[in-house]
């Protein structure tokens, strides 16, 4: 998987962008970004990394990512 087909996985799921970044540090989300031939996934809070993970490859960067996220965003259905 490549970060394009997860930014469009994340679209078609409605997950609100304000809760991750993709390419960049954005404050108070999920980020993940390129840095060195490594992928790095983790939170960022008032400038801080958090939690972070380093991949070697894309595609787990984006699986994790994913996992990640959808396990940190709440539901927005109600029963």
């Amino acid at each position: 998987m490549t970060r394009d087909e997860m930014v469009e996985i994340l679209a078609l799921a409605q997950v609100d962008p304000m809760r991750y970044s993709v390419g960049g540090d954005q404050h108070e989300s999920l980020c993940l970004t390129s840095e060195k031939a490594a992928f790095h996934v983790f939170l960022s809070e008032r400038g801080s990394r958090y939690e972070e993970k380093v991949f070697v490859t894309e595609d787990a960067a984006c699986v994790y990512f994913l996992k990640r996220l959808f396990r940190l965003a709440p539901c927005s259905r109600r029963v």
